[in-house]
C-alpha cells in the first residue's frame, strides 16, 4: 500500500467468486483502489467456469 503513490497504473487479477478462503472479491478491490485514488479503466482476459459464469479477469486501474 505504501508504494501506490509511485504508480500511475495498477494491473491485477480479480475474482468474482471466492476461490480462496478470506479472499477479497473484485468489488472489494475496485472500492479499495478507488479510495486510494485509482479508477477502473478496463477489464481483460475473463475466465469462465463450465456454466459460463465469469470467475476471474484482469483489471486495469489508472490514478485519477
Amino acid at each position: 500500500e505504501s508504494l501506490l503513490s509511485r504508480f500511475e497504473y495498477v494491473y491485477c487479477e480479480c475474482s468474482f467468486v471466492e476461490l480462496y478462503t478470506g479472499q477479497k472479491l473484485a468489488a472489494d478491490v475496485v472500492d479499495w483502489l478507488w479510495q486510494k485514488g485509482f479508477r477502473l479503466k478496463g477489464i481483460y482476459n475473463p475466465a469462465y467456469d463450465l456454466d459460463g459464469v465469469a470467475v476471474q479477469a484482469d483489471f486495469l486501474f489508472q490514478r485519477y
